[in-house]
């Protein structure tokens, strides 16, 4: 059960926060063939899950948004619209870019789908990676495919260079 608990969660992290996989895989005792594995697959399948869990959520809010407005109570349409309006004031006073943003405006307009999809996996993270890729270049059929090389590159990068530290030698 503890085996399985370990492998659950670097499969986990790793569909997360994919650059922190590696050493919590080493810290928890893992070799390296079970960290690049269940590193890997969470990459993947974290990847693929938020990119058609985005696409779906996009699709799906445009078209029940109408019909749950619709059957809301008059006092949950009045207190959301309430929101909303403070909500844009806000939107319209605060500052429009935090650094985190100006980081991704920035990769986007100068290295365009390469820099999401080389610098997701360890730097932006799994599901911004999956957000902005199905945000700005679903239409681009290689996208995923790259995306998904990219997660395996980064994963094998990974696992050498934190083994060269990490890796308990019996």
């Amino acid at each position: 059960m503890e085996y399985f608990l370990k492998i659950a969660t670097v499969f986990l992290v790793a569909g997360i926060k994919y650059f922190w996989a590696t050493p919590y895989s080493f810290g928890m005792r893992l070799n390296v063939w079970e960290t690049l594995i269940f590193m890997e697959a969470g990459g993947i399948l974290g990847f693929l899950f938020y990119y058609y869990f985005f696409g779906f959520l996009f699709k799906e809010l445009k078209l029940l948004w109408p019909i749950v407005y619709q059957f809301t109570p008059i006092l949950f349409k009045v207190r959301f619209e309430m929101w909303r309006a403070r909500q844009k004031a806000k939107k319209s006073s605060a500052r429009k870019f935090t650094h985190r943003n100006k980081i991704i405006v920035k990769v986007r307009k100068l290295y365009g789908m390469w820099g999401i999809v080389i610098l997701s996996p360890v730097i932006l993270s799994i599901p911004v990676g999956a957000l902005l890729g199905f945000k700005y270049f679903k239409h681009n059929r290689h996208f995923i495919t790259y995306m998904l090389i990219s997660i395996l590159v980064w994963g094998v990068i990974s696992v050498s260079f934190f083994s060269t530290f990490m890796v308990h030698h019996h």
